[in-house]
């Protein structure tokens, strides 16, 4: 099997002019690969906005539904639960040549295990593996803060129905991803019930902004048609 991480997607990319280059493993969200979900508090608002339609996985010929990167990420989701001890060891020596690619490069390299996924205990295994390499993730399952090693930074989505979780993450210091609708010229909002936002379109390098804040993110694609609940005014 090729390399399961992907390297320079438009936002990450952005980090490199902070010195930092992530690599991410992309899987089939959810439950679209046919088996069981990766995503396992999945809403049907993430679902209809989820980045696995961005840029290239979006990208489909007249008259099809699917597309060489969704077919990878179906492949490498089977693989995951087919046999999931080879494929940590898959993932594990990825991780290792993308530090090697990094270093080479003079940028420090970090890791998303979840880039479209919310499997927990994968990201912790590797993070375990490689303590000296920063790991980071977007969860939507409750708890964040159990689940936060020295190098594995979490930052909890808000959907639709999950506030009191939200409330619950941020009294613990853990930053919240809210997407917002910014259509029209509308700016980001500064602060949002309080909390003072900050703007996370500006990179995906969540680890560096400041402990318990609200990450703004700007509803793109399928995102902007919300309503749901999802995607809230900015």
């Amino acid at each position: 099997m090729a390399s399961l991480l992907t390297v320079g997607n438009p936002k990450t990319a952005k980090g490199e002019a902070r010195g930092y280059l992530t690599a991410v493993l992309h899987l089939a969200p959810a439950d679209s690969a046919g088996g069981p979900t990766v995503c396992p508090m999945a809403t049907a608002g993430c679902r209809a906005a989820c980045l696995n339609t961005a840029g290239h996985g979006g990208i489909f010929k007249a008259g099809e539904r699917t597309n060489v990167v969704q077919e990878a990420r179906r492949r490498r989701t089977r693989a995951y639960f087919a046999d999931r001890a080879a494929f940590e060891e898959q993932l594990a020596d990825d991780i290792a040549r993308h530090v090697e690619r990094a270093r080479r490069a003079g940028l420090t390299p970090c890791v998303r295990v979840n880039g479209t996924s919310d499997l927990p205990a994968l990201a912790l295994n590797m993070a375990r593996r490689f303590p000296d390499v920063q790991f980071y993730d977007y969860t939507k399952i409750p708890r964040p803060w159990e689940r936060v090693v020295h190098n594995y930074h979490l930052t909890f989505s808000r959907s639709e129905d999950n506030v009191d979780d939200v409330a619950a993450a941020l009294a613990h210091g853990v930053s919240v991803a809210v997407v917002f609708d910014t259509r029209r010229g509308r700016p980001l909002t500064e602060r949002w019930y309080g909390w003072p936002v900050v703007d996370g379109d500006v990179s995906d390098l969540r680890f560096l902004d400041p402990p318990g804040v609200v990450v703004g993110l700007r509803a793109k694609g399928r995102a902007q048609a919300d309503r749901s609940g999802f995607v809230v005014a900015a």
